[in-house]
């Protein structure tokens, strides 16, 4: 199993490194299923100590996912490409193609803006705060190879499948601030081989638990998407209860409610019906 897993994320990070592209940084909400790194405000630097969640069938832990990274009502959102991820017509990936094929350098500069950028996402247990069960840790492709994928490669050639449920190894997560004050992974260590978890109810309610990055960062309506690819900011008209272009409200006393805050990652059952057996789910 160990050797499959590192086959997989090697034949993964082959696939990805040598791809090109382009990044920005930007913050973006918290949810009680994300898992995202942050130093707190006058932090500079910190550490987060965290567990890949074991797979089946020798998969890779790291998943791949598409979101456009694109600014909403003045602030940096990830919104969840319904065509790279689905196999189904995304408005902004539609505007992309459209000014690409006007055949101006200036449009294709602009289809740039709308292009879905690639994600990896990882189920794992933040050893701060395992009573939050299983969180899905996203992270971007860097075109570099400086990211935290490119970071973690070494660790798995050297140590061995870190995920394995009995003898994997948690990450120290070390954190720094970047060029624009936000918060970077700027390197990863591994720990000492140990248990997923000693304690059979934690390992039990883990193991079962079926949450996916496809429940935790869910698409966006697609009316709030072709508000956006039209240009205009999304907001939500109680009244109508759908999103529609700021200043065509029904009502001035709607609330406007970003996508990001509609859409609350659900919550995980971490009951057990394992009975009195002592064996660990793995």
């Amino acid at each position: 199993m160990s050797n499959d897993v590192l086959g997989a994320i090697m034949s993964q990070y082959e696939k990805n490194k040598n791809s090109s592209g382009g990044q920005k940084n930007f913050e973006e909400k918290d949810f009680s299923k994300y898992f995202n790194p942050r130093l707190e405000d006058g932090e500079k630097n910190g550490e987060v100590a965290i567990r890949l969640m074991p797979t089946k069938d020798g998969a890779s832990p790291f998943e791949e996912g598409y979101f456009h990274v694109m600014q909403v009502n003045g602030q940096w959102r990830k919104l969840y490409c319904k065509e790279h991820n689905d196999g189904e017509t995304c408005p902004l990936c539609e505007v992309k193609k459209a000014l690409e094929a006007t055949g101006s350098e200036e449009d294709k500069k602009i289809a740039k803006t709308y292009k879905a950028a690639k994600f990896y996402l990882a189920r794992v247990i933040d050893r701060t705060k395992e009573e939050d069960g299983v969180k899905i840790w996203r992270f971007r492709h860097n075109f570099k190879g400086e990211g935290e994928l490119d970071k973690m490669i070494p660790l798995f050639t050297k140590k061995g499948n870190l995920s394995d449920a009995r003898e994997g190894r948690d990450l120290i997560l070390m954190l720094g601030r970047g060029d624009k004050n936000n918060t970077k992974v700027t390197s990863i260590m591994a720990e000492d081989p140990s248990m997923l978890t000693n304690d059979k109810t934690k390992a039990n309610a883990w193991v079962k638990d079926a949450t996916t990055w496809k429940d935790v960062y869910k698409a966006s309506p697609v009316e709030y998407l072709e508000i956006i690819a039209n240009g205009e900011s999304p907001v939500w008209d109680k009244n109508l209860k759908k999103f529609v272009a700021k200043g065509e409200e029904v009502s001035k006393q709607s609330s406007t409610t970003s996508a990001a805050k509609t859409y609350t990652p659900p919550t995980t059952d971490d009951s057990s019906d394992e009975g009195d057996d002592d064996e660990m789910p793995f």
